[in-house]
């Protein structure tokens, strides 16, 4: 079975923290319930198997969801990685190494990085990908990616595919 890369946006998040830092925004209830329904779609899902590897930005909404996600889904400690914070980029690297490992792991981080970060693996150059249609990358949505051939070499690239995107407006 082909490795899955689980790609998340953070649940629901106050708009200002008490300490009126960004970084310190915590889940509303209503997005820890939301993130709760996903995780639980989500381990439906995947057949009721525990998820291997959990990763997740510094920031306090992400490292929440995934702690939730986590609790549902059976998963070992979160990981916390500087590489999904919200001003670092596109995690390239880090889902380089992730799929030479072949874990199924799930990535927890924030708007506009985890589009993009979709957006890079499934189209990217000479794999003939037309594009992935995403109604917006809402809070706590889910896009399953499959490794859709192992990386043979160094210098080749590791090719993606969308196998499922869990939108929680279609069931919540």
């Amino acid at each position: 079975m082909p490795m899955q890369l689980y790609v998340m946006r953070h649940g629901p998040a106050e708009d200002r923290a008490a300490t009126g830092r960004d970084v310190d925004r915590r889940l509303t209830p209503e997005g820890r319930e939301r993130v709760r329904l996903v995780a639980a779609e989500l381990q439906r899902l995947r057949g009721g198997a525990p998820l291997p590897r959990l990763l997740a930005s510094p920031l306090a909404r992400a490292c929440e969801t995934a702690e939730i996600v986590a609790s549902v889904c059976g998963a070992p400690e979160v990981e916390v990685r500087d590489e999904l914070s919200l001003d670092a980029g596109l995690p390239l690297a880090l889902v380089a190494a992730l799929a030479r490992g072949g874990a199924d792991t799930l990535l927890v981080g924030h708007q506009p990085n985890v589009e993009h970060l979709v957006r890079t693996l499934v189209d990217a150059p000479g794999q003939g990908a037309t594009g992935l249609v995403l109604r917006g990358f809402c809070t706590a949505l889910v896009v399953a990616l499959e490794l859709d051939a192992p990386e043979p070499a160094p210098r080749v690239q590791v090719r993606w595919r969308v196998g499922q995107i869990l939108d929680p407006r279609t069931f919540t």
